[in-house]
């Protein structure tokens, strides 16, 4: 977790025995330069599959298993963002196990661990490189699902802030805004624990001070790595606890619509958030007094002010259909996060949070 560890992956990649590896990205990563100089270094034979899409579908996730099954892999490297992580976890654990990935939906539903898989963040919101679990996109019925199992921690992940300088403003906003709410989620809801709130109340700390000046200077590498590191431990913080009603809506939704999630979460946070509230205050003060905010209220206009400054899309650019809010809210109490609400949410409460944005 410091700026230019990646330089160390090659020989790590090399003191584990992994000679035949498949690295899986996205275009936008796999198009910089320091990807192509990082893979010229890593020795052994290497399969690239660059072309992993956002809200990755359970159907790209086993075509490319399918594909790789005779190929003798022994390691799977996942360099990208959220949707690359999940998608190299999700592979690395069927390559262990015979089936679909929606076979395995749920908590420990594969009797194999995965093959060794490494994780690269290249984004400041996922978390995903400390996490058991793969969030996939099934087409078929427009919804996502998460596959959680102890046998899908990576074995290691390089956290490397020097990446976030080719990463565009508006998605060092938007992801590190995923960080923020993984942390406060990780907080509120009935799964906190002294760990998780010990690793969240951190990560707030970081990210209220260093994300805004982050996103208007990426250059900065004190901001770089405060934010980075800060999304890792919001990723230890809602591991070791749960994510709650802004992930249940916005998961949603991205499954419905294909929306990015870190954008969903920015949008859905401080919305949701004041609608709990009342349920949620005493667990909101204690992050507000940690951060120097007289009151919960105020902690939440000031993450209001920070998501207003920032260059993202607004809920209205979305175009989302007010027709399909029924849809999402029942989607939303459906979702497997819902139960650690402190607040007991129906289908009819994310419905309002809808209608009122």
């Amino acid at each position: 977790m410091e700026p230019g560890c990646l330089e160390g992956l090659p020989a790590y990649l090399k003191s584990n025995k992994a000679e035949n590896i498949l690295l899986v990205s996205d275009e936008g990563v796999s198009g910089t330069d320091w990807f192509g100089r990082l893979r010229l270094k890593i020795e052994g034979q290497v399969t690239v599959v660059s072309n992993i899409p956002p809200n990755p579908p359970s159907t790209e996730i086993d075509r490319l298993t399918a594909e790789s099954r005779s190929k003798g892999y022994d390691l799977v490297l996942a360099i990208g963002g959220g949707s690359v992580l999940d998608a190299g976890k999700a592979v690395a654990m069927l390559l262990n196990n015979e089936g679909s990935i929606v076979d395995f939906e749920g908590k420990n539903k594969f009797p194999n661990g995965s093959i060794p898989f490494v994780a690269v963040p290249t984004t400041c919101g996922t978390g995903s490189e400390v996490t058991w679990v793969a969030v996939v996109t099934v087409p078929e019925i427009s919804s996502k699902i998460s596959i959680k199992g102890d046998g899908m921690f990576p074995l290691a992940a390089f956290v490397d802030a020097d990446v976030l300088v080719s990463l565009p403003p508006h998605l060092i906003a938007s992801t590190g805004m995923d960080a923020v709410t993984h942390a406060l989620e990780a907080l509120i809801g009935r799964p906190a624990n002294p760990a998780s709130d010990a690793l969240a109340l951190q990560s707030m700390r970081l990210l209220i001070r260093h994300l805004g000046p982050c996103v208007r200077n990426p250059d900065r590498q004190e901001h770089r790595k405060a934010v980075i590191h800060a999304s890792t431990i919001a990723g230890m913080a809602f591991g070791n606890a749960d994510v709650g009603a802004v992930h249940c809506l916005s998961e949603s939704i991205g499954g419905l619509l294909n929306h990015p999630h870190g954008l969903l979460n920015t949008l859905l946070l401080v919305p949701v958030l004041r609608f709990q509230l009342d349920h949620i205050r005493d667990r909101l003060r204690m992050v507000s007094a940690f951060l120097g905010a007289p009151r919960p209220e105020s902690l939440l206009d000031r993450l209001d002010t920070m998501v207003t400054g920032f260059p993202l899309k607004k809920w209205a650019d979305l175009e989302i259909n007010p027709d399909q809010f029924e849809q999402i809210a029942l989607m939303a109490e459906a979702n497997g996060s819902n139960p650690s609400n402190l607040k007991e949410m129906r289908a009819s409460d994310y419905l309002s949070i809808l209608r009122a944005l």
